[in-house]
């Protein structure tokens, strides 16, 4: 993951280059970065445009300057998606009551201990109709990602629902003081598109291991999933810091 900085300027560059008519070169992107509050010389401009040339993001015409590329367009959305998901996570850490001051690691270091303690009561404690339940949310996400709709709340629920079966209440108290509410969900679920990681699939294999009647087993694999998450959203919270 690069920095913040550099993502920054690399979607600042190719923005300059998708929205003019002409090619642009290192002295207007200079100019363009330093109107912009970044101080970067021309030469400095000229090696960021053969940066980007050689990741096969812009296409030199001639003498005249850059233009970019299809595959620059798809990486200035990407950069944008990436941007826009750090600036949500700033704003549920400033939000988010009862987690202020807290860093995203911090908060699914909490949510990975209570939810690793969660799988393993509900892997011996789940009747066939919470596992029913269990189903119907997972493939009520899978209809909603084949479709691309939205399944925040779906994600959510499949947690609340372990949190649920496991029936311990104190377990179920920390859960929701730590308020990791819908958006917070959708926050997750966008690092996880970003990063092209399957969510799903690990809602499904530890289902699977509830189904088994395997408490460790559960209860590794929501320690797996959630330290997957830690580290993918951990990766992001970066990109908020300059």
């Amino acid at each position: 993951m690069h920095s913040y900085r550099e993502d920054l300027i690399s979607i600042m560059v190719l923005e300059a280059a998708e929205s003019t008519n002409a090619p642009v070169g290192a002295g207007s992107v200079s100019l363009m970065l330093r109107n912009n509050g970044i101080n970067i010389s021309e030469a400095g401009a000229g090696r960021i445009l053969r940066s980007l040339r050689e990741k096969g993001f812009l296409e030199k015409i001639g003498f005249q300057g850059h233009v970019v590329t299809p595959r620059g367009t798809i990486e200035l959305s990407s950069l944008k998606a990436a941007r826009q998901t750090a600036e949500t996570l700033d704003m549920l850490l400033k939000n988010s009551e009862n987690i202020k001051g807290y860093s995203v690691t911090d908060i699914l270091a909490a949510r990975r201990a209570i939810e690793r303690e969660a799988a393993m009561h509900t892997a011996l404690k789940a009747t066939p109709e919470d596992i029913a339940i269990l189903e119907n949310i997972i493939k009520q996400q899978y209809k909603e990602m084949e479709r691309k709709g939205y399944y925040a709340d779906i994600s959510v629920e499949f947690h609340r629902e372990v949190i649920r079966i496991a029936g311990i209440p104190l377990l179920k108290i920390l859960y929701e003081f730590i308020g990791l509410s819908v958006e917070w969900q959708n926050f997750f679920i966008e690092t996880f598109r970003l990063s092209n990681t399957p969510l799903n699939i690990q809602h499904e294999k530890i289902l699977a291991a509830i189904k088994k009647r395997d408490p460790k087993e559960a209860a590794d694999l929501m320690e797996e999933h959630l330290t997957e998450v830690m580290q993918i959203a951990g990766s992001f919270s970066a990109l908020h810091k300059k």
